[in-house]
């Protein structure tokens, strides 16, 4: 697989690719439809814990955009801040 791979995924595809790549969940927990596209593209395999990525799915998932909630994103972070700055307190 090159790095211009000839197919795109779906968001789904990418967030189901994720957590395989990361181990997040069970694979009654993942989307079936995701599971059976991604072992026909050969970027999955099935292992004796569940689906893990193959070295062309692990060369896929590393072009993959980072998610804003795994990274640091100070916009975020800032909005958050003056959230709960402004948040009235509440007395018990």
């Amino acid at each position: 697989m090159s790095s211009s791979s000839p197919f795109k995924l779906t968001t789904d595809e990418e967030v189901t690719l994720r957590r395989v790549a990361f181990g997040q969940s069970e694979v009654r927990a993942l989307r079936r439809e995701d599971l059976v596209r991604l072992r026909g593209l050969r970027l999955i395999e099935d292992a004796k814990d569940g689906p893990r990525l193959t070295a062309d799915g692990r060369l896929h998932f590393e072009t993959l955009g980072r998610p804003s909630l795994l990274g640091t994103d100070r916009r975020h972070d800032a909005m958050m801040a003056e959230f709960t700055r402004r948040t009235p307190k509440r007395s018990g």
